[in-house]
């Protein structure tokens, strides 16, 4: 199988001096990003909310939406220094995103899925990076990794034909990842055409989630990401980004990204029922307050037990991560399996924690107006994503556990167990 890195030097993670570095600095300029970031964050949240039926209508969200999140530097979190990036710690931008979702929840979704990739593109050659950043540190790449689309190799790269679709926040990045099995193409936004008419769906519609098709787009081989170069640990893109951020594991971000849309999205519908209770009368029986309601209380205190308990845990596995990598040491495979099933139960403890108090949200919670409908609907369609597959994700963590063999690596989705 080729890789894109033969001809640089890139020392084997064993020999590497710059793991043995004293990284303590890096660290704290790191979580200072973070700091500043978070505190952005908080400035925004009001005028997010206020479009959030907005994305929802038009299926995409608004333009000033993503402008407030540009302002925060969220786009920049991972994109190196170099380039006028922030390189942030991961529980940072985690938590932020989970803030937005409390707002709206297309909105962190777009946020956490246009951002990841320039983790993926800081990995890959110091040409694609330059090419990627020429326009600034802000730039945004959508995906579609499921490969489905036709990729044939040839003289110097590869053409591309077909259809890839669920490309989240499409409308508001500059290029798209498209996946290939064993390897993804980075192709400017203009090489495709955007079916604004396929994304027909009633959960998580601002996301914007759509198709594109591309007619004999050549890729040249440096705008290749050979996923057999992080197996392998010969990422190209260390040769110029040799730092404790980009050792962390990019599958392990990648799968862990939509579950702080979950959380924080769980989290504002909680903040919304309770509000919502707080006026409600029952319609049977007494017609006293809901807010009296014992098996109310129960279902809250437990609800809102299970979410804290989901985030917290979230978070301490990307702080911990962090530190692990700048420590100049790689996580296990059973910490990145553990932290793969965590990230995965705590998207199922969230659905399932708003969905037990629904049956008490009363007959207005069915109105479409009602706030609390449409995070129903954006839970339901974030618990179907890949990453929130609970019972594959336990396999994988519990095989480990036992020391039994993994499936071998030939793909973007067997890779996550050893990179």
């Amino acid at each position: 199988m080729p890789t894109t890195s033969d001809s640089l030097k890139i020392l084997p993670i064993a020999n590497d001096p710059a793991r043995r570095q004293d990284w303590s600095d890096y660290r704290e300029r790191a979580l200072a990003e973070g700091h500043t970031f978070l505190t952005a964050v908080e400035g925004i949240l009001e005028s997010v909310a206020s479009r959030r039926t907005l994305s929802e209508a038009e299926g995409r969200v608004t333009d000033a939406t993503v402008k407030d999140m540009i302002s925060t530097g969220l786009f920049r979190a991972f994109t190196p220094l170099r380039y006028g990036g922030l390189e942030m710690n991961p529980a940072s931008l985690f938590a932020g995103v989970m803030r937005i979702a409390e707002a709206d929840a297309s909105a962190a979704w777009i946020a956490g899925q246009l951002h990841i990739h320039s983790f993926e593109i800081a990995l890959m050659s110091e040409k694609m990076q330059d090419e990627f950043w020429a326009t600034g540190p802000d730039t945004r790449a959508s995906s579609s990794y499921a490969p489905i689309g036709k990729v044939t190799e040839v003289d110097g790269g590869h053409l591309l034909n077909g259809t890839w679709t669920f490309s989240s926040g499409v409308d508001h990045a500059q290029w798209v990842i498209l996946g290939d099995g064993d390897k993804a193409h980075v192709v400017p936004i203009d090489d495709v055409v955007i079916d604004h008419s396929s994304w027909q769906v009633e959960g998580l519609k601002g996301t914007g989630s759509k198709s594109v098709t591309l007619t004999d787009v050549f890729v040249p081989d440096y705008r290749t990401h050979h996923f057999v170069d992080t197996y392998n640990d010969e990422n190209p893109g260390w040769a110029v980004n040799n730092v404790p951020l980009y050792w962390v594991s990019f599958l392990a971000l990648f799968n862990s990204t939509p579950t702080n849309t979950v959380i924080g999205t769980a989290l504002g519908g909680f903040n919304t029922f309770i509000e919502q209770s707080r006026q409600r009368l029952s319609r049977q029986g007494t017609g006293s307050p809901i807010a009296q309601n014992p098996f109310l209380h129960l279902k809250v205190a437990e609800g809102l037990t299970r979410i804290g308990a989901a985030r917290d845990r979230h978070m301490n596995n990307w702080a911990t991560l962090f530190d692990t990598a700048c420590r100049g040491e790689e996580a296990t495979p059973l910490e990145r399996m553990r932290v793969r099933f965590e990230s995965a139960y705590a998207n199922a403890t969230s659905f399932e924690s708003f969905a037990e108090i629904w049956p008490i949200a009363g007959a207005a919670a069915a109105a479409s107006s009602n706030p609390l409908q449409q995070t129903f609907r954006d839970l339901m369609a974030a618990r179907n994503h890949g990453s929130a597959g609970r019972e594959l994700a336990a396999g994988s963590y519990i095989k480990t556990l036992f020391g039994l063999p993994p499936a071998p690596f030939k793909d973007f989705g067997t890779l996550a167990y050893y990179k």
